[in-house]
């Protein structure tokens, strides 16, 4: 691999010998960008979602669902960690057990809960590395205003709000989740 006149790139092991340090690590465009760990709305949320896509995943033998701590190499070596990621089992046949390093490629579902620090240049670059690097369906999650975009590439986007489900389409048959349950308060009776 060569790189481009001042961009940098960031071996694995590097990426990974960065320390614990509240930070959420990619690399874009060759620079080193840290984002602060999300709040605690954000990780209920990521949790919510990646119980019932992963449970559903298992039971139906579809593939393996990720979170955030994981590392996808895309194409143009930036290294993306979306908040939640599903691979396909297609995509890891011949794997006979999880790879020791960052997945090479995209995931095949992307899913990003936005912070209040996300732009849409932003949301529209993670689209663009995702879908040139294999995704083939992204959920956007805004918790502000309560809705999803499901997007099938960076400019085919459509926007469902609460009183829908969000749907697995091919990629996750059966799996339907609805969008109220994001955004649901607590219910400890």
């Amino acid at each position: 691999m060569i790189a481009e006149k001042g961009k940098r790139l960031w071996s694995e092991s590097e990426l990974q010998a960065l320390p614990e340090d509240g930070y959420i690590h990619e690399v874009i465009e060759g620079e080193l960008v840290m984002s602060p760990k999300n709040n605690f709305q954000h990780g209920d949320m990521c949790v919510r979602l990646l119980a019932a896509l992963s449970q559903h995943a298992r039971a139906k033998r579809l593939g393996v669902v990720l979170d955030s701590s994981t590392g996808f190499w895309m194409g143009n070596d930036n290294c993306r960690a979306p908040d939640i990621s599903f691979v396909s089992k297609a995509r890891l046949a011949g794997l006979k057990r999880p790879p020791p390093t960052f997945f090479q490629g995209a995931p095949d579902l992307a899913v990003e809960i936005l912070a209040p620090s996300n732009t849409p240049q932003e949301i529209t670059d993670r689209l663009k590395d995702y879908f040139s690097s294999g995704t083939i369906l992204a959920w956007i999650i805004h918790p502000d205003g309560q809705f999803v975009e499901v997007c099938h590439s960076p400019t085919q986007r459509r926007i469902v709000g609460r009183a829908a489900d969000l749907d697995g389409e091919e990629l996750l048959p059966g799996f339907r989740y609805p969008i109220a349950d994001l955004f649901a308060e607590w219910d400890w009776a």
